[in-house]
């Protein structure tokens, strides 16, 4: 868009740059009295200029105009910039702004267009006037409006790498069409900020709440039913009480067992005449205690298993710690990064266009 704009005015650039010439007034003296008074922030416009400044404004002003004819458009910028420290005319403005569009630099081409039409036509002929409007015009279909803000005391703000102010506080400025990276930073605190595309003539407003990353500190996982591994092994340990149970009856089976051969045996009047197995019940007794003692390792085997699998589960399930993103807390239309630092993190981003 910028070279577009160089090119749609290119024709006329060489006749503005001859014309427009700093008249033998200082910038300030075609203008009214409560005009000046309205420009404070520019008093050096209305205020006189000496004859040695003026002299020596006009020589660089013409340097600055032989290179910008030549296209010598950086040469020129320095030219111009040099002369303004003599002389702040909105003349040397309107040339410095036509050198700059050439190396697609919108936002100081900006800047210097407003100042070059701030006294009206006074200072710039018709013509040139008109055209600083112009580009004025075109030029602003490649900027937008910014403004952040941030409350935490003591927060250092910066937008694209530019250290703008130092919390609380608030930032307004034009900035160039696209996305735009926002940077807060205190100790202990660190939060960048990737606004979404910002259009031409759109205005986007953030503001900044740092957070302790502990508030951006979420756990999560991997099943939501986190109780399923512990209730995996609490049957382990169910089996193993049963197993335990069917222990002790097994061997409860096999004292009976015993007991009953023994006593057996000291009634028999004939010398190993043995007892009954079938009479007496005790190949029930030692088959009931053979089963019980086998199931009892079954279930052992099966508790075993089951706290195994329960805390390979609640391993695999364990609580696991992420961080989460500020825009997912405030759900605004822009990307958020936290970075972390050893304490705290993060930030709340509020905006819109």
């Amino acid at each position: 868009m910028t070279r577009a704009l160089a090119i749609a005015f290119g024709v006329a650039l060489t006749a503005s740059v001859a014309a427009a010439q700093p008249t033998q007034a200082p910038a300030g003296a075609p203008m009214k009295t409560d005009e000046v008074t309205r420009l404070e922030n520019n008093a050096s416009v209305g205020d006189a200029v000496s004859a040695d400044d003026e002299r020596e404004a006009r020589v660089v002003f013409l340097q600055g105009n032989d290179d910008l004819n030549n296209g010598l458009f950086l040469q020129a910028v320095d030219k111009y910039n040099e002369a303004l420290v003599h002389w702040d005319h909105p003349a040397i403005h309107y040339n410095l702004a036509l050198a700059l569009i050439n190396l697609e630099r919108p936002l100081e081409v900006y800047d210097h267009l407003i100042k070059a039409i701030a006294y009206g036509l006074g200072p710039l002929d018709k013509d040139k006037y008109d055209h600083a409007k112009e580009y004025l015009r075109l030029v602003q279909g490649q900027l937008a409006d910014v403004e952040v803000s941030c409350d935490e005391p003591g927060a250092k703000v910066a937008v694209d790498g530019e250290d703008v102010f130092i919390a609380p506080g608030k930032y307004t400025a034009k900035v160039r069409v696209g996305k735009h990276t926002i940077l807060a930073d205190k100790p202990g605190y660190n939060a960048r900020i990737i606004a979404p595309f910002v259009g031409p003539g759109e205005s986007f407003r953030i503001a900044l709440k740092l957070y302790t990353t502990e508030e951006l500190t979420h756990y999560r996982r991997r099943w939501d039913k986190a109780w399923l591994p512990y209730g995996v092994i609490g049957a382990g340990a169910l089996f193993g009480f049963i197993g335990g149970g069917l222990e002790l009856s097994a061997h409860s089976s096999f004292k009976d067992y015993d007991a009953t051969v023994a006593r057996c045996n000291q009634g028999n009047t004939t010398p190993n005449g043995g007892c009954s197995v079938t009479a007496l019940g005790l190949q029930g007794m030692r088959d009931s205690g053979n089963i019980k003692r086998t199931a009892g390792l079954v279930m052992y085997g099966v508790a075993g298993g089951a706290i195994a699998a329960g805390a390979v589960l609640a391993y695999i399930n364990r609580r696991e710690a992420y961080q989460i993103r500020a825009e997912d807390l405030a759900e605004q239309r822009v990307s958020v990064t936290p970075m972390v630092a050893p304490g705290m993190a993060g930030a709340l981003v509020q905006g819109h266009f």
